[in-house]
């Protein structure tokens, strides 16, 4: 076992329980993953997630694959198709208090193995710091996971303000989560709602997390991308550029450029090949990457942990950051 807890950032638990409370799916105008599959995907979605139910329910299958995989602790979270923020406030205040209890209780029967990041109604903004209180302050939870747009709106936008300040405030930290692509009219092909619809939300939530001073107000705020970060981590000189040139995105962050506010991003290693991780590491620091295995979802990695245990070039010390170090402190896993 390596000297340093092996854990995993970015794995899902649904809580079947929650679809019992539903009249039915979400409206497709409010679920674009859904919405911009195009029918060859929804049919393969179909047989995929039914497939996936046991590894998506059973701890102690889940622990088993953990075994195979090499990892020692995960970080659980909801499921995206379980965000629900389409719901009106009061279900979706159920709901997330249903699956917190249900994450909180897998964490307690296992604390070797699990710990639990908070899931939270984000379309009733009061009602999420609130919950977010409560699973930190009574449940023990280390952190809390949002989708990166709420019903389409971004989460720069004022009114999300609240929910953030109290995440800093708790010292916890924020991972987002695509569910798609809003306007994914072109991605209807390929499974391109996800291949590049996801990573392409998570780079649009980020930079204009960036660009609103969401950072800048709140200089303790901690947020871990999934997906390597999407797109951003590979051309934030792009921004940095506009930045310097152009007025459009200076009037929030005049005086550091948009790249610097990387400090406060961590991202998963969640691309595959060493080329990818090598280049995420270069641009934010081995001591910004965490693992990250979308288990148990196909377009996931049961590999990552291998995949960063190759990365031979890389100082050991680093490779141990990347490997659970870096989540550990994220998470506090020591206190």
């Amino acid at each position: 076992m390596s000297p340093t807890r092996v854990v995993d950032l970015h794995n899902h638990v649904s809580t079947p329980a929650c679809e019992a409370l539903l009249d039915g799916p979400a409206p497709a105008h409010l679920d674009p993953f859904t919405r911009y599959s195009g029918a060859e995907t929804a049919a393969y979605n179909t047989q995929q997630f039914a497939a996936l139910a046991v590894r998506l329910t059973d701890p102690a299958r889940r622990i088993e694959d953990m075994d195979r995989a090499g990892i020692d602790v995960q970080a659980l979270s909801a499921a995206p198709p379980q965000f629900y923020y389409w719901t009106d406030p009061a279900l979706g205040r159920r709901l997330a208090r249903m699956q917190n209890d249900h994450l909180a209780e897998i964490a307690a029967a296992r604390p070797d193995r699990f710990v639990a990041l908070a899931t939270v109604a984000m379309q009733d903004v009061d009602a999420a710091v609130t919950e977010l209180e409560h699973c930190v302050t009574q449940l023990g939870m280390r952190g809390v996971e949002i989708c990166t747009n709420v019903n389409g709106l971004d989460l720069d936008d004022p009114r999300f303000r609240p929910f953030f300040a109290a995440a800093a405030a708790l010292d916890v930290v924020v991972l987002l989560h695509p569910h798609g692509f809003t306007h994914g009219e072109r991605f209807t092909d390929y499974y391109l709602t996800n291949v590049v619809g996801n990573p392409l939300d998570t780079t649009v939530a980020a930079t204009r997390m960036i660009h609103g001073g969401l950072f800048e107000e709140l200089s303790s705020l901690r947020v871990c991308l999934v997906h390597g970060g999407g797109y951003l981590p590979f051309y934030a000189s792009r921004m940095d550029h506009s930045w310097a040139v152009r007025p459009e995105g200076r009037h929030r962050i005049p005086d550091r450029a948009p790249s610097s506010y990387l400090s406060q991003v961590y991202v998963d290693c969640l691309v595959y090949d060493a080329a990818h991780l090598g280049f995420l590491v270069q641009q934010l620091g081995a001591d910004h990457v965490v693992v990250g295995t979308d288990y148990p979802y196909d377009m996931g990695d049961e590999d990552a942990v291998a995949l960063v245990r190759a990365m031979t070039d890389l100082p050991a010390a680093s490779r141990e950051l990347i490997l659970g170090g870096n989540a550990a402190r994220l998470l506090r896993l020591d206190t």
